[in-house]
């Protein structure tokens, strides 16, 4: 099934209007059968197609998926100190009301790394509408070691003649602590085509505003913690995590089973991966789809 591409406006702190994108795959099917999809640090929507083609048409589910402010087609911030979780906690509150999901227990959520974290506040709010949240690669504590990992990351360089000229690259990550598993051709090459976008030298980077990297400089890094927002979160949750993540350890998805609140969290651990588990792949999908179709007690 294919997507409708969608917009809606919002504002900065300091009251610049910009505008974000986001799609919907199954845009008739039914709004109590919501899936929130909200991406990485380096994601975007596109992270989303598989699971959205699946879940719309198998499950008769409206899947949404945004890009945040900074990645593929939404706005750029002028200000690089605005990409922060505030001002997408904003970006998400526009969101929900531009697809009609603000009543309480209204929507699922999917959450990859940073859209897990994101999920978290929203999913810790009084009369949330977070119904259940699905994480993907991603808990309340994040070491210091992958921090300065992502950090470095970003703010390193890189342009290539063609997006199929990066394949080779991201297979060379199969096996390591951010391996997105085993993928078809077809899916290397869309993750290649999602990943990048051409600048106006001709040559292709990444798909999305370098200006997004300024916020590792501003702060030291140290240990991600999210603990006490953590106890207010009380939805069932089922966290996947990536066999080789360092990102996502596990004695930190061990501590989210001991101190979970209300209902339960179910872990699933996918062993050919690190961080993350694409969630391309048809048997990564069907664990999120059984899981959704049976709610837990």
């Amino acid at each position: 099934m294919a997507f409708e591409a969608h917009t809606f406006q919002t504002y900065t702190p300091s009251g610049k209007a910009y505008t974000l994108h986001y799609k919907i795959w199954g845009a008739n099917n039914p709004k109590d059968k919501t899936l929130i999809c909200v991406h990485g640090l380096t994601g975007n929507s596109g992270d989303f197609r598989y699971i959205g083609e699946q879940l719309s048409t198998e499950e008769n589910m409206r899947v949404v998926a945004i890009d945040m402010a900074g990645r593929n087609d939404s706005d750029y911030f002028e200000d690089p100190l605005d990409y922060n979780f505030e001002q997408y906690l904003k970006d998400i509150d526009g969101l929900l009301k531009e697809i009609d999901c603000t009543a309480p227990a209204s929507c699922d959520w999917l959450g990859v790394s940073m859209g897990g974290l994101i999920g978290f506040y929203v999913a810790g709010r009084e009369n949330s509408p977070i119904r259940r949240l699905v994480l993907d690669d991603i808990g309340p504590e994040v070491p210091k070691e992958d921090l300065e990992y992502i950090a470095q990351f970003i703010t390193t360089p890189a342009e290539y003649d063609r997006p199929e000229d990066l394949v080779p690259l991201l297979k060379m990550a199969l096996g390591s602590p951010y391996s997105r598993g085993n993928m078809s051709e077809d899916q290397w090459l869309h993750f290649a085509r999602t990943y990048t976008r051409k600048n106006n030298n001709g040559k292709f980077g990444r798909n999305m505003d370098a200006g997004i990297a300024v916020m590792f400089h501003q702060q030291p890094l140290g240990t991600l913690d999210l603990w006490e927002v953590w106890k207010q979160v009380s939805q069932p949750i089922l966290a996947i995590r990536g066999g080789l993540s360092t990102l996502f350890p596990q004695y930190v998805a061990d501590k989210m089973l001991k101190t979970k609140n209300g209902n339960r969290i179910d872990l699933v651990t996918m062993e050919d991966c690190g961080h993350v588990p694409s969630l391309y792949r048809r048997d990564q999908i069907d664990i999120i789809a059984d899981w959704l179709r049976h709610p837990p007690l």
